[in-house]
């Protein structure tokens, strides 16, 4: 019976099953956080016009940003999505500054009458 020939000089046989070499850690697979996602969607649908009465989208933004960039830094790096949330979070301030301004023009411009459910502005 012939012997089988011996393994090249380099040979490095595989690790056994469940073992993780020293110089190669397992990585551990990042996940987006929901909330930064939710932050960003939720503050640039805040941009659609029919939302510049009341602007729920952009508040709901920073809110959910505030939380996301909060749980990311907590998650020791097993979550991303910190540009994300702070995409969102801008924006959504953006938008409730430019809310903010616009209602304060509106009540204190008198050029703008409220009239039984209609907004009428003169120029």
């Amino acid at each position: 019976m012939d012997t089988p020939p011996p393994p090249p000089p380099n040979y490095n046989p595989p690790p056994p099953p469940g073992y993780t070499a020293y110089d190669n850690p397992a990585s551990v697979p990042q996940k987006t956080n929901g909330l930064s996602v939710a932050s960003l969607v939720l503050s640039l649908v805040g941009v659609i016009p029919c939302f510049w009465g009341l602007q729920v989208p952009g508040l709901l933004g920073v809110i959910f940003g505030l939380i996301g960039r909060r749980q990311i830094a907590r998650s020791n790096g097993t979550q991303k999505g910190k540009g994300l949330a702070t995409a969102g979070l801008v924006i959504g301030v953006i938008l409730l500054v430019v809310f903010a301004v616009l209602w304060a023009y509106i009540a204190f411009s008198g050029d703008c009458e409220f009239d039984g459910g209609t907004l009428s502005c003169e120029t």
